[in-house]
């Protein structure tokens, strides 16, 4: 669906949801209606609690600072719930659900500024580091002012993926193991960059 992901939105507007953290009464890909919008009490003034009358009978609220969701268009398209982005999200949960992905939406943004390499082979700049990084990328780079960011940022991207790998492992009740840490650095990598190119390329 075109439109950015969680633009503003008012009474009245219709709209999809793409993921409502720790709920499964609103899968992916349900419209409704807003009703109501107010200041949510426990995050910053900014951050809202947008109550909605969903389709499939739930009353369940947005939550701007966890949830995410586009405006849909006023009549209900059946088709656009088959859309490859609803795919992507009902097929990559554990994304939204254990990894900040705003963050790294950030730092991707920054390494397709810099040029370096290209995006669809960019996950491994997610947990490789910064001497990695710029060992194998940083000659004549100097100028590079997005390339700096991207050193500057490349070893809290490496902690955010394993924090949130530590998370997905706790709540799947998997022993700690290297190996095992390594496999999901290289999925989850692949996973986030994904869900970069779905929706912000």
């Amino acid at each position: 669906m075109k439109g950015p992901l969680n633009p503003e939105l008012n009474v009245g507007d219709r709209v999809v949801i793409y993921h409502m953290e720790g709920e499964s009464g609103v899968p992916a890909g349900t419209f409704g209606t807003v009703t109501k919008i107010e200041r949510d009490p426990f995050e910053s003034e900014s951050d809202k609690l947008v109550s909605v009358k969903w389709d499939n009978g739930s009353t369940l609220a947005i939550v701007t600072v966890t949830d995410s969701w586009k405006k849909a268009p006023t009549e209900f398209i059946d088709e656009q719930t088959r859309s490859n982005e609803y795919n992507f999200y009902s097929k990559y949960p554990d994304v939204f659900d254990y990894f900040d992905w705003r963050w790294f939406r950030e730092y991707l943004k920054k390494v397709r500024e810099s040029g370096i390499v290209n995006m669809f082979a960019a996950s491994p700049l997610l947990y490789s580091g910064k001497e990695q990084i710029d060992r194998y990328y940083g000659e004549n780079q100097e100028d590079n002012e997005a390339f700096q960011e991207v050193l500057d940022m490349s070893e809290e991207s490496k902690n955010k993926l394993i924090q949130g790998i530590m998370k997905y492992m706790d709540a799947k009740k998997e022993d700690i193991d290297i190996d095992r840490v390594n496999y999901y650095a290289r999925k989850f990598s692949k996973d986030l960059l994904g869900v970069y190119v779905n929706f912000f390329v």
